[in-house]
């Protein structure tokens, strides 16, 4: 799918037939969502551009990830979108700015994109150049980083008191902080590779007037402060991850505890079970009429003078 934003005298038209789209002057921004062979090809042509494919936009290397020429300039991001098996998974998007046109190669429905769609609608005489639907994009793309940095923060503290009701500890429990682990880690590789970016932006040689310098530094302000509420999240969940093991520990430790004192319990009344079981001649209470009841007695009594040594010591 293809679609091009381009200004008139009153207003921004949005166009998606790219074969009867002639005249390119004045346009803004060509989005290209899932495009096919086809579409890339009659972008390139009409425009005179060059995509990178999909594994350029896929390189790690910080000279993969931004490129900067005399003509035109091409930023590459990972972008988080909500996933049926997994909860969230990368998506790479590409940009490429070329004079005044922004192009844009995606293969999933972004957020991000849809809110800078509305923000052009709404409010046309901000947007004059591609430079700024750039900009408005990694802007509404921070915005929703920081929702969902509030989304995970929140769910951890429903588990943080979770923890502390719950007694009955399980597996899952514990997996489920290690995928709010991995969950995090994820947020904030994402958010670091935004960092990246719009640092190299910033540096950029007159691709971006002062005022949209400025906009670019408050972008890295936002994010720094994301990265650092990634950071206290991790070490959250760490504190979350150890608590739950020593509860794991001491729930352990009163099992072993009770078969422990259950066997010390037991164990009087077996050995004076065992001096009554030998056959000895001489020996008092086997011709005693009342010799059974009496080592019967004698073995809960020691049963109990165990059971209250026990809890005179604090022991239970």
């Amino acid at each position: 799918m293809i679609r091009i934003f381009q200004q008139d005298a009153t207003a921004v038209r949005k166009i998606r037939d790219i074969d009867s789209f002639s005249n390119t002057e004045r346009t803004l921004w060509v989005d290209l969502q899932n495009p096919t062979p086809a579409e890339i090809k009659s972008v390139e042509e009409k425009f005179d551009v060059d995509f990178l494919s999909q594994q350029e936009q896929l390189e790690i290397e910080s000279s993969s990830r931004y490129i900067e020429e005399d003509d035109f300039l091409i930023a590459n991001s990972n972008f988080l979108v909500p996933d049926s098996e997994q909860r969230y998974i990368n998506v790479p998007v590409s940009f490429l700015l070329k004079d005044d046109t922004l192009f844009t190669y995606r293969n999933a429905d972004l957020k991000s994109f849809a809110d800078t769609v509305k923000r052009i609608k709404s409010r046309r005489a901000l947007f004059s150049d591609g430079a700024q639907i750039l900009i408005s994009i990694f802007e509404s793309r921070i915005d929703y980083d920081a929702d969902l940095i509030e989304l995970v923060s929140g769910e951890i503290k429903a588990i943080n008191r979770l923890l502390d009701l719950d007694a009955n500890l399980d597996r899952e429990m514990l997996l489920n902080i290690n995928d709010y682990q991995e969950l995090t880690m994820l947020i904030r590789e994402n958010v670091v590779d935004k960092q990246r970016v719009i640092t190299s932006m910033i540096r950029s040689d007159g691709w971006f007037n002062e005022a949209e310098q400025q906009r670019l530094r408050t972008l890295i302000k936002d994010i720094n402060s994301l990265i650092e509420h990634t950071n206290f999240i991790f070490e959250r969940l760490e504190f979350l991850q150890n608590t739950y093991l020593g509860l794991i520990d001491l729930e352990q430790n009163r099992v072993v505890k009770i078969f422990t004192v259950v066997s010390l319990v037991f164990l009087p009344p077996t050995l004076l079970a065992s001096i009554w079981g030998m056959n000895f001649d001489e020996m008092p209470e086997i011709h005693w009429k009342y010799g059974y009841v009496f080592a019967l007695a004698m073995m809960v009594f020691s049963s109990a003078l165990t059971v209250w040594i026990f809890r005179r010591k604090n022991w239970l």
